[in-house]
């Protein structure tokens, strides 16, 4: 198990690295993990070096999310203006793939994904700012991940991309198992053109 002890001469629990990825906006946050004879300890939301991004301000609800099986995929959802939501996503238990999308309108990135392993050792969340899709599938059965949004939910606002959608084109590690009727039911980008194409 990776991570730092707290008898050792360089712990510092307030440690958390920040990087960007090729998507402008959507960050790659790495907090340190601390560990002696009790167990862990590590800091999931630092609100000086959040605030730092400039595309996450404060929490408005802090969720946690159980999936029992793994191949359990959620998403994509995202709630529509004025209800955009960013998010800080954290796995504390098991491990997932989890997955940003680009929707902004005028964004260079428009419709590209990026995915990384988020896992309970490895200490990497996702940032992922407003206009933006948000999806995950479990590696791990009885996974949580715990997940700070900056907006109330509204489901009058609340909307949804298939995982599968031909346009985003995401590659996933692995086939899900468990999707939600829901999740399944989203019409694809290019069935809702009316939506998505408005402003290019």
């Amino acid at each position: 198990m990776g991570g730092t002890s707290i008898d050792s001469p360089g712990w510092n629990h307030f440690i958390m690295i920040i990087e960007k990825t090729f998507i402008e906006d959507l960050f790659l946050l790495r907090r340190q993990l601390n560990f002696d004879e009790r167990g862990s300890f590590s800091r999931l939301y630092s609100h000086s070096e959040i605030t730092s991004t400039g595309v996450f301000e404060k929490p408005v609800h802090i969720n946690t999310s159980h999936s029992i099986h793994a191949g359990t995929l959620r998403g994509i959802h995202f709630q529509y203006p004025p209800f955009e939501e960013s998010k800080l996503v954290a796995c504390v238990k098991g491990a997932v793939w989890d997955v940003g999308v680009d929707l902004r309108p005028l964004s260079k990135t428009r419709f590209k994904s990026f995915g990384v392993e988020l896992n309970a050792s490895n200490g990497v969340q996702l940032l992922i700012p407003k206009g933006f899709g948000h999806a995950f599938i479990t590696l791990e059965p009885n996974t949580i991940l715990v997940y700070m949004v900056s907006e109330i939910y509204n489901p009058k606002f609340e909307s949804g991309l298939r995982y599968n959608d031909p346009t985003l084109a995401i590659e996933w590690p692995r086939s899900p198992t468990v999707v939600s009727p829901k999740d399944q039911s989203w019409d694809f980008i290019e069935d809702r053109r009316d939506e998505f194409y408005q402003i290019k």
